[in-house]
């Protein structure tokens, strides 16, 4: 242990910050034959407790015979700093759900292309759920006028256009891109599915308040 720190500092996600971890224990490990074509693996795990709150996490530190010794860090349980939770939508449909959840996945494991991708279908998706049916993506984007403002509209065009390079060209989008178009897709998501239910629930509750208080004076005036 000697030729390592005893200390480094690390997202606690107890503590919701980056704290002063202490070096517990650690093992090093070697994996692999490049001689017979496998990759070799050379790593430690550490595992640190935080100066804090003495939560635990254990750090796998590597590098590979392909990484020209740069090393990588693996943290369990995984660092929560850019951890993205999911959110829940009343009455939205399984498949959406579903899909929308997957996305979310995609964005906390670092997976631009799979995201992106996963961000059109699921606009795709909402179109289909809205009955839209037209031939291709950018008519259905169009087609979602009878539903959404029109300036919003013309924006959802840039899902399009970023899922189209995701999917063809493999150009992964930028996290920040990402994490601005999933707050979009959740506010179209909130709006079209969660409101609306709200709206009608509140409606039938006010229909039902009404009807109680004819209830009422039609008893006051027969008395």
């Amino acid at each position: 242990m000697d030729s390592h720190d005893k200390t480094t500092r690390i997202f606690c996600n107890t503590c919701k910050t980056p704290t002063r971890h202490n070096l517990v224990d650690l093992h090093e490990y070697h994996c692999g034959d490049s001689e017979i074509g496998h990759m070799e693996v050379w790593g430690t795990y550490f595992f640190w407790t935080c100066a804090g709150c003495d939560t635990c996490v254990m750090e796998d530190r590597y590098a590979t015979d392909y990484s020209n010794g740069e090393e990588e860090s693996i943290f369990h349980p995984r660092r929560e700093h850019s951890y993205r939770p999911r959110k829940h939508f009343t009455n939205l449909p399984k498949r959406l759900d579903a899909l929308y959840k997957e996305v979310v996945s995609a964005l906390n494991e670092d997976l631009p292309i799979l995201c992106a991708a996963g961000l059109r279908s699921l606009l795709e998706g909402l179109c289909a759920e809205q009955g839209i049916q037209r031939s291709n993506l950018q008519a259905k984007i169009d087609g979602m006028t009878s539903h959404l403002p029109e300036n919003i509209v013309k924006n959802l065009h840039a899902f399009r256009f970023m899922g189209n390079r995701a999917v063809h060209e493999l150009e992964p989008p930028l996290q920040f891109e990402l994490s601005v178009a999933l707050d979009v897709i959740e506010d179209l998501l909130n709006f079209l599915y969660t409101l609306d239910y709200k709206a009608s629930m509140l409606a039938k509750f006010k229909a039902s308040q009404r009807g109680g208080d004819a209830t009422v004076a039609e008893d006051t005036v027969g008395s």
